[in-house]
């Protein structure tokens, strides 16, 4: 969703203001750097948690494009709104509402993600503390360090560098300072059009996934069967995963029909750049082609990154329950999740259909 408000704001004349969430305490229902896009009439893209918060930050960014000025808001999720009707989370929640008059530093941070580059964004607060209203863009930091805009920036680099790292926002009170990072649409190549990849595809488009899915069987790829905004390729599994554009935000599974093209698979994927690749099967076929992906000479760190077999271990079964298995393994990727209970851990599963 990101791009998507990145894109609109780019274009936009001045009647936009951009409301991101930069600190949270507690329970609440997005994470720092969730982000909304509000126009002078009320309409928005994107959404920083719904309810009467998100309803009161749109007030304040329609106000705030009237006044021409940047504003911040503090939303609590406790107290009496438990007595609502609204979600009660339990927390505390800071809203950054920053009026966009210049849209030149979003224009340049969108033909970086167009070209498949991470992007940090630092922003300042108008005087030191969390409680400061005001924001500015200073700085546009590139994994590099470069400074495209704002040369009086003075952001901790290993801050920056791990927000680059990890895609995970900080907020410094003391220098009164938001790091941002955005990084790429995340695509993912489904390599496989069967039951499973059918099903992975559709629901990933619900996820923010720019979903492509390949296979042989052109009866496999006809579009009725997925929804819109879906891109197949009918062609050779292997070709590609040699030939798609894959970069450090770029998701693969692999649900071919065999053993043989899973692994030409893997050997073409190994040879790229991806955020998470993983492939279905057994536990006994997923150690088999590790062995072999270790004899052919691939690094041990390079094998040790792939999934098998794939997706979380919840004990699914159908096609759909298995697409939402290595779904929540994607999103646990996505978000930093750390150690999670994969089915490399618990006996994996036949992929018998896909």
């Amino acid at each position: 969703m990101s791009y998507e408000i990145f894109t609109a704001l780019a274009r936009s004349q001045g009647d936009t203001a951009l409301v991101t969430v930069i600190n949270v305490q507690g329970s609440v229902p997005r994470h720092p750097g969730s982000k909304m896009l509000v126009r002078s009439t009320g309409a928005i893209l994107g959404t920083v948690g719904g309810g009467k918060g998100e309803a009161s930050a749109i007030e304040l960014a329609v106000q705030s494009i009237a006044r021409k000025r940047s504003d911040a808001l503090t939303v609590e999720m406790q107290g009496t709104e438990a007595e609502g009707d609204d979600m009660v989370c339990g927390g505390t929640c800071r809203l950054l509402v920053e009026y966009v008059a210049d849209t030149t530093p979003y224009a340049m941070l969108l033909q970086r993600l167009q070209k498949g580059e991470k992007v940090l964004l630092v922003k300042k607060l108008e005087g030191p503390g969390e409680g400061t209203p005001a924001a500015v863009l200073i700085a546009v930091h590139d994994e590099g360090g470069a400074h495209l805009q704002g040369a009086d920036a003075h952001p901790d680099k290993a801050t920056a560098a791990h927000c680059l790292r990890t895609g995970q926002p900080a907020f410094s009170r003391e220098a009164g300072l938001f790091y941002d990072p955005i990084f790429p649409d995340e695509k993912l190549l489904i390599l496989g059009g069967g039951h499973v990849g059918r099903s992975v595809a559709v629901m990933a488009t619900e996820l923010d996934f720019k979903v492509t899915i390949a296979d042989d069987r052109k009866a496999l790829l006809a579009p009725e069967r997925f929804p819109p905004g879906v891109k197949t390729i009918c062609g050779s599994y292997a070709d590609v995963a040699r030939e798609f554009p894959l970069d450090s935000a770029s998701y693969v599974v692999i649900v071919t029909r065999g053993k043989a093209s899973d692994l030409e698979c893997i050997r073409a994927i190994l040879r790229r750049t991806f955020r998470y690749a993983g492939f279905i099967g057994s536990t006994r076929k997923a150690k088999m082609l590790l062995d072999q992906l270790r004899e052919d000479g691939f690094p041990q760190e390079k094998v040790a990154a792939v999934h098998s077999p794939i997706g979380l271990d919840i004990k699914a079964e159908t096609p759909a329950e298995i697409a939402v298995s290595i779904l929540a393994e994607l999103v646990a990727v996505r978000r930093n999740a750390g150690s999670t209970s994969s089915l490399s851990r618990a006996g994996g599963r036949s992929g018998r259909l896909h």
